[in-house]
């Protein structure tokens, strides 16, 4: 189910307090971490202490003459490839969901560079691709900011969202909830509307990444879907020549909606291949992140299902081939008792680690350690721990260190090779949003509105400021370069120094 806990309404704060920073205990981690993410071994830290920077010896190099047009060539190369990898063109910047910034230094003084207003509630991360963040409101409307400025640069409100009519549910009014995904090379942007006129239904459009020009749309609502029961909260994913689009349901858990996955070609045209959970009801796939892919294969966990005595790919982690056809499936041993309890496993997206490996945490509060070439049908996990009062939101994995939100704690975990659970640290009495990781830092914002830094090492605070009111129980932040950008209700804040 998609209860969680529904978000408290809050009056807009007054001027923030000055933010707390305490930076140079940090940067010698920080600077570790960018450097080892340009390289390819997989060391990892197993106990949370202090990073100390590395000695390399200088190194001689001759000299080499290059020619003025190569040089040029070379130059250009490395800019695109330096602005490509500032990029979070998608739900925690992969297809993987890494949740990790390849892009951002050592942390600085973090201070507000520039707020944003736009014309509704911000459910959807916001997005960054080249020198625009992409914004995506509950009015059904789509905005592209300057990074530097945060100017408008171009607007499309692309329908209007649904107000009254729904079963249930607590977002009001109701347009784009999940994250959008982008393409760099093809220069689109594809986004998910919900309407109700002149019926209710979810409509996938292209965009143009340039202009916001709408290049096509078309329902993505299957046969044997009911649009108002269901709801599209988790992020689109690009995979192949395939937009993903996943479905759950409202809060409240109401009326007949399933579990489901629709994927349409970026072509525009063509039949498009679809998931659903065979149960009777429920199941939903509810998770921010939506699906995690790798090796051509997408990722997704499901909710609790209807009947609660039957596995029907509720309360799992299921692995789909590109058609959506199931190819793996891990469901706890105790499926029943998570059913009848309201304790989805599909709380949180799969988190998929190095050597194959993938972890997956729900309501429950247990962390399950899986194969993902094996996922282990039922009660077939390589390990299990657990870890906390209940996992609601997100991850992020930098190598084998998994952080992750629980209903009142943000928890760092070591997944090794051999598939044990390392626990690292723990930051408790804290309502954590889904988190990042960019410099060293795990970045998350509260659902109390609260911003804030803690080192990656030890989980020690480096960072804090309050924010205006969220408006999600997920509030989901980006980064790129010495920038965070960062929904608050809505408005789009810029921080510089990260």
């Amino acid at each position: 189910m998609q209860r969680g806990r529904r978000p408290a309404q809050r009056d807009a704060p007054g001027p923030s307090p000055a933010p707390h920073w305490r930076w140079p205990a940090v940067a010698g981690a920080a600077a570790l971490l960018v450097a080892a993410i340009g390289c390819t071994s997989s060391a990892t830290t197993t106990s949370p202490a202090p990073v100390s920077p590395t000695t390399v010896s200088p190194t001689t190099v001759s000299p080499t003459t290059v020619s003025p047009s190569a040089a040029s060539s070379a130059a250009a190369s490395s800019a695109a490839a330096s602005s490509a990898a500032a990029d979070w063109p998608a739900y925690d910047r992969t297809a993987e969901r890494s949740g990790v910034s390849v892009s951002s230094p050592a942390p600085g003084v973090v201070r507000q560079s520039w707020t944003a207003s736009v014309d509704g509630a911000v459910y959807a991360q916001p997005l960054v691709v080249g020198s625009e963040v992409i914004v995506a409101t509950e009015n059904n409307s789509v905005y592209a900011l300057s990074a530097s400025s945060g100017q408008v640069l171009w607007t499309r409100h692309l329908a209007s969202p649904v107000t009254a009519g729904l079963p249930c549910g607590n977002i009001n009014p109701s347009g784009i909830t999940g994250t959008p995904v982008a393409d760099r090379a093809t220069g689109r942007l594809w986004v998910v509307t919900f309407t109700a006129q002149p019926t209710y239904q979810h409509t996938l459009w292209e965009l143009d990444l340039a202009t916001g020009r709408a290049l096509w749309q078309r329902a993505i609502d299957v046969t044997g879907s009911d649009p108002r029961a269901q709801q599209e909260r988790g992020a689109l994913t690009l995979l192949g020549s395939r937009v993903y689009v996943p479905f759950g349901g409202l809060y409240g858990d109401c009326s007949d909606y399933k579990g489901r996955v629709v994927g349409a070609p970026v072509s525009g045209s063509g039949p498009v291949v679809s998931f659903t959970t065979p149960n009777q009801r429920e199941a939903g796939i509810w998770a921010p992140a939506g699906e995690s892919a790798r090796d051509g294969s997408l990722y997704v966990a499901t909710g609790n299902g209807t009947p609660y005595n039957q596995v029907d790919d509720s309360d799992s982690v299921l692995r789909l081939s590109p058609d959506l056809a199931v190819q793996d499936r891990f469901t706890p041993a105790n499926f029943t008792a998570l059913s009848a309890g309201d304790q989805d496993l599909g709380s949180t997206a799969p988190a998929l680690l190095p050597d194959g490996l993938a972890f997956q945490i729900g309501k429950q509060g247990t962390g399950y350690v899986l194969d993902g070439s094996r996922l282990g049908g039922t009660g077939g996990e390589l390990a299990s721990s657990h870890l906390c009062e209940g996992g609601f939101g997100g991850d992020a994995v930098y190598d084998s260190t998994v952080v992750f939100s629980c209903y009142t704690s943000l928890r760092a975990i070591e997944v090794t090779p051999s598939a044990r659970i390392q626990i690292l640290w723990s930051v408790t009495g804290y309502a954590a949003g889904p988190p990042i990781i960019a410099g060293g830092v795990v970045w998350d914002v509260s659902r109390a509105g609260l911003l804030s830094g803690f080192r990656l090492s030890d989980g020690k605070s480096v960072f804090s400021t309050t924010t205006g009111a969220v408006a999600t129980d997920f509030p989901s932040l980006s980064a790129s370069g010495s920038r965070l950008i960062v929904p608050e209700g809505d408005k789009i804040v810029s921080y510089l120094g990260i």
